[in-house]
């Protein structure tokens, strides 16, 4: 964005030249803030541009330079640290900022924005998601719900016979019959998840701790066992389709759903953006309704942050771009672009939440975007979690292929656990 200089803009105007303005009444160069935001360009660059426009209106002796980070985002930000050249604010996940605050790299944005004020503005869960230590580390952004909603093909559904599970148990209890009597998948589960280990979010979602009173992982006991022996064997029957362990499962779903392929979809609302564009007579009769869900009765999932970096060189600016972006009059102007769950508390009232509608994606939207309470991981990821996560999808996907039984890959991955784990 161009910079203009007021008092050289100003001398122009009157026709004045510039050595006639005196030293006191030169403008002061703004300062200039670094913003990094991860996977949002360029699909959202509309909407980042003019938050950030509307941010540099309101503080004009701030302007922001803006990056938006990919693949290379965590370890860009490392580097950046250890170079001595952090940007000012940083958009990063739950998990991410945990490890980030551990190693010292953040600081405590309550030191930044009063306590008050962050809890007056985000709802107490999601804030206790940045919270490491009793200090808080991040600006929770926007969110998204694991288990979110449920979309399904009724004529699919009516064809099984079955109706629309009310929880986890109707839904495994209906995939042989749904697969057996119309061809199609019931769902498709995140069966292999090396940055989430999926399996753990079931368990925690069934009221199944993932560590006992010590901090060690506990994820092996004889329940635990059962789920996981549960889904091996609708595997190895052929009840979940084979590329479920080498595609990421909302991709292969919505591709799968869109064919006619997969009767039901459990996840966000942004998957019914794909399937009106790949089949749009099956989005107008898709029909949406409450997420079925676990023993434990909740909804668990993510959401980004905002962060201030030890190492930011205008960390006031930075909290005030970092507070600005997540506000709620933000966050709800991103939601209506695309359905995220905003984490401030005041947007479970808006009226974009509270309208009925025949429409698929505003009906799934005005379902999940009032449930940013509900945005909770279930359980605090370790320290590295890296490489815990992937020992543990490994040790899933050699169940699943049947190289290891259910009971001796959970044994594996909690020997593991508890002999590398950085709490």
């Amino acid at each position: 964005m161009k910079q203009f200089h007021k008092t050289a803009l100003l001398a122009l105007t009157l026709g004045l030249g510039l050595t006639a303005v005196s030293a006191p009444a030169a403008a002061q160069a703004p300062t200039e803030v670094t913003f990094w935001t991860w996977y949002l360009s360029p699909k959202f660059d509309p909407y980042i541009k003019q938050t950030i426009a509307a941010f540099e209106k309101a503080n004009p002796t701030i302007k922001v330079k803006w990056f938006d980070k990919q693949d290379s985002m965590v370890q860009d930000f490392i580097a950046s640290v250890n170079l001595g050249s952090a940007p000012d604010v940083v958009n990063l996940n739950i998990d991410e900022t945990g490890k980030a605050a551990q190693n010292g790299f953040l600081r405590n944005v309550d030191a930044l924005t009063p306590l008050a004020s962050l809890k007056s503005t985000f709802y107490p869960q999601t804030l206790a998601n940045f919270t490491i230590g009793g200090k808080v580390y991040g600006y929770p952004w926007y969110g998204s719900l694991n288990e979110g909603v449920l979309l399904y093909n009724p004529d699919l559904m009516a064809k099984a016979g079955v109706k629309a599970p009310k929880n986890m148990t109707e839904l495994l209890n209906m995939v042989k019959t749904i697969k057996d009597k119309t061809g199609a998948y019931a769902w498709v589960p995140a069966l292999k998840d090396p940055g989430g280990a999926s399996f753990l979010g079931y368990f925690s979602s069934d009221g199944l701790p993932i560590y006992n009173a010590k901090g060690e992982a506990a994820f092996n006991s004889p329940a635990h066992v059962a789920i996981l022996q549960k889904y091996v064997d609708l595997f190895k029957g052929g009840y979940f389709p084979e590329d479920a362990l080498r595609k990421e499962a909302f991709q292969l779903a919505t591709e799968l759903y869109a064919q006619n392929r997969v009767a039901m979809i459990v996840g966000g609302p942004q998957a019914l953006n794909r399937i009106k564009d790949t089949n749009p007579s099956l989005y107008a009769k898709t029909v949406v309704a409450t997420a079925p869900l676990g023993k434990a009765n909740t909804q668990t999932g993510t959401s980004m942050g905002m962060v201030i970096p030890q190492a930011s060189k205008h960390p006031a600016e930075a909290a005030k771009l970092a507070a600005y972006f997540t506000n709620n009059a933000n966050q709800i102007a991103f939601a209506k672009i695309v359905p995220i769950v905003p984490t401030t508390a005041a947007a479970q009232n808006d009226p974009l939440f509270k309208g009925a509608s025949s429409d698929p994606i505003a009906k799934a939207t005005a379902l999940v975007g009032a449930s940013g309470r509900f945005i909770n991981p279930g359980f605090k990821a370790p320290g590295n979690s890296d490489d815990l996560y992937k020992n543990f999808s490994d040790n899933i996907e050699a169940a699943l292929l049947g190289k290891k039984t259910p009971k001796a890959a959970l044994d594996d991955s909690v020997k593991f656990w508890n002999a590398n784990m950085k709490k």
